[in-house]
């Protein structure tokens, strides 16, 4: 590794065992999705930052509180990492600092968590969890990333046409309507919805609004009268 190359940040936290645990799985799952953090900042009708704060340990009971719920959505899964703590008799549960360090160089991220805790592996029940690992980061194509947002403003330009955004739609909504093409090298990622969507609000079809704390997507209402136009004239 090219060490001039490589860049080197650290964070910590205070948390619960329990939290832990979550935090560690919402990561984990992120990293097999291949999806990077404000990709979930966007599902979750978040600014960009909020969901790599989480991920960088701040104020993490505080967003499991209000967020944990709609990720288990968002992954269509509620399953939590297996591991266990050793706890000495009496112990309470506690808030302990977490620390997590990040080298990143061109092609990749390295993870090294490091916790107060010692976990619990008798008779294998429950392995150690794994406290480094590396996120591989995604090479680009272009072919591939402009069949992907040529099916996303396909999709979404059908939903235009009806009356899909009267109400408003949120990210996730979307994507779950976008998210499938039926071929098995296209992908679509959270980030094909977000850069289709701002585009169609730089073209005035669309505008976010924030909603009892998350953004969704309505019709501009130039774009409501000419729908309405086109409805009386038909």
């Amino acid at each position: 590794m090219n060490t001039e190359s490589t860049k080197k940040t650290s964070y910590a936290g205070m948390m619960y065992s329990h939290d832990f645990r979550l935090w560690y799985t919402y990561l984990k799952r992120r990293i097999k999705k291949e999806w990077r953090p404000e990709e979930l900042s966007f599902l979750l009708g978040k600014p960009d930052h909020a969901y790599l704060d989480f991920e960088r340990m701040f104020q993490v009971e505080k967003f499991l509180t209000q967020e944990s719920i709609l990720l288990d959505r968002i992954y269509a899964s509620s399953w939590i990492e297996a591991m266990e703590f050793h706890r000495e008799k009496d112990e309470v549960p506690e808030e302990r600092l977490v620390r997590f360090k990040i080298e990143e160089d061109e092609v990749k991220w390295i993870y090294s968590i490091e916790v107060p805790w010692t976990f619990l592996t008798e008779k294998k029940k429950h392995a150690a969890p794994k406290l480094k690992f590396e996120e591989w980061k995604a090479e680009k194509d272009l072919q591939l990333e402009s069949d992907a947002m040529l099916h996303v403003r396909q999709k979404l330009d059908v939903l235009l046409d009806s009356n899909y955004f009267e109400h408003g739609a949120t990210a996730l909504q979307m994507f779950r309507k976008v998210e499938h093409t039926g071929l098995v090298h296209l992908q679509i990622f959270p980030r094909h919805l977000k850069n289709v969507l701002y585009g169609l609000i730089q073209q005035n079809k669309l505008v976010v609004r924030n909603i009892e704390n998350s953004f969704s997507f309505f019709l501009t209402d130039f774009q409501q009268a000419n729908r309405k136009q086109h409805l009386l004239s038909t």
